[in-house]
């Protein structure tokens, strides 16, 4: 149990340490569906050649008009610098807010992570990017 509880441990310090705050740049964006925003839409980035297991979470929920802002794991907003592969999934939403569990709103099309169909720059600097627009035909992202 206490080789566990370490290695436990030693993953979080590692997932933290890894956004730190004085390397972690804000970061912003919208995701539209079919031209209207994707409210409630959690987007995942994941740094492209990096270690999933070992690197923090780093997500943002589209809000009513679309936009959303990067939160790395418990270190606040933001995201490192670097190339990222982004994932995003669109549940359905309770009353309060919550994600439902069940079938995704866009069948998992952008939430695969063996083939992501988005990818993003964070730039050591606060980033504005461009906007995700998603479609039933696939991905319309402006570079």
């Amino acid at each position: 149990m206490r080789k566990v509880v370490s290695c436990v441990t030693a993953a979080l310090v590692l997932a933290c340490a890894s956004c730190n705050m004085n390397n972690t740049y804000p970061v912003s964006g919208k995701v539209t569906y079919n031209g209207s925003p994707a409210s409630g839409a959690a987007v995942y980035f994941f740094r492209q050649g990096g270690d999933s297991i070992n690197e923090p979470a780093i997500m943002g929920i589209v809000q009513k008009d679309g936009s959303f802002e990067l939160v790395c794991g418990s270190s606040g907003k933001g995201a490192p610098p670097g190339d990222y592969d982004v994932l995003i999934g669109w549940k359905r939403v309770r009353r309060q807010g919550r994600p439902q569990h069940g079938p995704d709103k866009l069948n998992d099309r952008y939430a695969d992570p063996k083939y992501p169909l988005l990818h993003a720059t964070v730039e050591a600097k606060a980033t504005q990017l461009d906007p995700f627009e998603l479609t039933d035909a696939g991905p319309a992202q402006k570079r």
